[in-house]
């Protein structure tokens, strides 16, 4: 489907999109770009690109698909360096967790291409190409945030190959998705890691308190485990979003502080049935 694919930040994500590609033979040559010789290196290892190099420019003239993967808060620099070299009429689209600040900034840079905001909802706390697989896109979500000014062959064609590599295409609205993303990732990750941050207070008081760690803590702090950079700049790119977001869930907790001052046994087991209900849905 493509002659030269470039993919900016070659890790978990950018390795395992060309794994993918390179699984269904739809691209003839991929070059993957990464800040550190070890991540260039481990992506050739892997089979994830054909050619690896730090050099963005290098990498993205000619390539008629770019896959930007970098930090969210790089990416406007990294399209202003290769919107003046990659093919025309090539498709550039980004994986990032934020899209409305994207889209905004990015879209206007590629007179001669064609940029589609995008977000594949897959990946782990692991990082690194590693960790990439070529089956990480199968049956995941995969949201494309289309605006009044996107091409509408250029969609399409990332649509079928979205479709392709084995997940569903939905599109969202650039601000939508922000909304939406603030709460059932953004939010949920920043909760993850209050909860390590409480522990630390537990602990520094009580060392034993890192013995009686049980499932429950576990699970619900795997994500704290991910990208500090990466979590910094999704942050500070949807700090609206977050911060109301945020405030939901205060008034959640507040909630529960509130019920169980009161001693209220209804109450407290009405909010635990619902949430186990909503739960089981997903």
């Amino acid at each position: 489907m493509f002659h030269r694919v470039c993919i900016v930040g070659i890790g978990l994500i950018g390795g395992s999109f060309g794994l993918a590609l390179k699984k269904h033979g739809l691209a003839r040559e991929i070059v993957g770009v990464a800040r550190r010789d070890s991540t260039l290196r481990e992506a050739l290892a892997i089979g994830a690109c054909d050619a690896a190099t730090s050099d963005v420019v290098e990498a993205a003239t000619g390539a008629d698909l770019v896959f930007l993967s970098p930090p969210v808060g790089q990416m406007k620099a990294t399209c202003e360096l290769i919107a003046p070299v990659v093919a025309r009429g090539a498709i550039v689209t980004d994986a990032g967790s934020t899209k409305a600040q994207i889209v905004r900034e990015c879209e206007p840079l590629f007179a001669n291409a064609r940029f589609v905001g995008g977000h594949p909802m897959a990946g782990s706390e692991k990082k690194g190409p590693q960790a990439a697989r070529p089956d990480l896109f199968q049956g995941a979500t995969w949201i494309v945030t289309p605006t009044t000014q996107t091409d509408a062959n250029a969609l399409s064609q990332l649509e079928n190959l979205i479709e392709t590599l084995g997940a569903k295409a939905i599109r969202l609205a650039p601000d939508a998705h922000d909304e939406l993303l603030a709460v059932t990732s953004h939010v949920p990750h920043i909760a993850a890691a209050a909860l390590v941050h409480s522990f630390l207070g537990s602990k520094s008081e009580n060392p034993v308190a890192s013995r009686l760690v049980a499932g429950g803590w576990r699970d619900g702090t795997r994500v704290a485990a991910g990208s500090p950079e990466m979590w910094r700049d999704i942050s500070l790119a949807n700090r609206d979003a977050i911060r109301a977001a945020l405030g939901e869930m205060i008034g959640e907790l507040t909630r529960v502080q509130t019920t169980l001052e009161r001693r209220d046994e209804v109450a407290l087991l009405r909010w635990f049935e619902i949430a186990a209900q909503e739960r089981q849905k997903h």
